[in-house]
């Protein structure tokens, strides 16, 4: 008996051009699903104009509460065993739930499969001058004894690219808000953290994540802010030493690039103070890496560390000079 999968979208005033690209690729996939779900996160009704005469597509609206809300909310909706998450602006290749379910070694096994995405240019005719390195982290990644481990430094899954069984959400609970926009990453940690398994598929993308500059990744402060947010959780939950010294340490040079933004912003005596504090905070935690702990954990840090301390030393005799 064939497994099926519920496509959710959550809505919010998106571009109409991108949005009916989004849903054409689900609503054309060679491994046909069995219903599209799309929830209105309180924005406006245009994009129902826009939509086919489907009888798979569902349509939802809601107050406005945000992505995290909003995708807990069709999760609820859901009726198949299996979910798959595009964003709005984003869109499948037509094979990408065949082949992501190809990858799936027991039928209808309740686990969770990823792949890389490309990244377009606005103009969707264009690869990112970024986009193959993506996929090279992706792959290395993904090919590492320790996954968790690189998932905890940080997050490579692209939000429209996981197939993950319905009942997953039941054990691991759904997104939270609190994390967001990074609350898809702090949802896969959990998933593999509460011991469900996860194939990476490597063959190909299977996604595209298009680049506009709408996209909530532009904004430095809410991504630092909520990327601690993950992070802290994972210092207060998991019992895995390594993970929980991969995150303080990066817990730390976020709050070190935080404060580089209070630098780029010319407050320099608040920059100062607490460039100051971190910086030290941090040369301990780093000094605390015991040599019996792995290279890993020693490797998966050391470069950003010191890309930041740098930066910040160079920033902090600037900073002197100009307050």
């Amino acid at each position: 008996m064939e497994v099926s999968v519920s496509a959710i979208i959550a809505v919010y005033n998106p571009d109409l051009s991108y949005f009916e690209k989004a849903v054409f690729s689900v609503l054309n996939q060679s491994y046909r699903v069995l219903e599209l779900i799309l929830v209105n996160d309180g924005g406006n009704e245009a994009f129902i104009g826009k939509l086919p005469d489907d009888p798979r597509i569902k349509v939802f609206s809601k107050q406005n509460e945000g992505v995290a809300a909003t995708r807990n909310y069709a999760i609820k909706q859901c009726r198949g065993d299996y979910l798959a998450f595009l964003d709005q602006d984003d869109y499948w290749y037509r094979d990408k739930l065949q082949e992501q379910f190809d990858m799936i070694p027991v039928h209808g096994e309740v686990c969770m499969v990823s792949s890389s995405v490309d990244i377009m240019e606005h103009d969707g005719f264009n690869l990112n001058k970024h986009s193959k390195s993506i996929v090279d982290i992706y792959r290395r990644k993904t090919s590492n004894k320790n996954i968790l481990l690189c998932l905890a430094e940080g997050n490579f899954i692209y939000s429209s690219t996981p197939l993950i069984h319905n009942s997953i959400f039941k054990k691991a609970g759904l997104f939270d808000s609190w994390t967001q926009p990074h609350d898809d990453w702090d949802m896969y940690l959990r998933i593999m953290i509460a011991g469900f398994p996860v194939y990476f598929y490597q063959k190909k993308s299977l996604s595209v994540w298009r680049q506009h500059e709408h996209n909530e990744s532009h904004d430095s402060e809410i991504m630092i802010r909520s990327k601690c947010r993950v992070e802290k959780k994972m210092i207060d939950t998991v019992l895995d030493e390594d993970v929980r010294r991969v995150a303080s340490i990066n817990l730390l040079i976020d709050y070190l690039e935080r404060d580089n933004l209070l630098y780029e912003k010319q407050q320099y005596k608040r920059f100062m103070k607490f460039i100051k504090y971190h910086l030290h905070r941090l040369l301990i935690q780093k000094r605390n890496i015991k040599s019996d702990s792995g290279t890993q954990v020693k490797k998966v840090v050391s470069k950003r560390a010191r890309r930041i301390v740098l930066r910040s030393a160079r920033r902090y005799v600037a900073a002197m000079l100009l307050q």
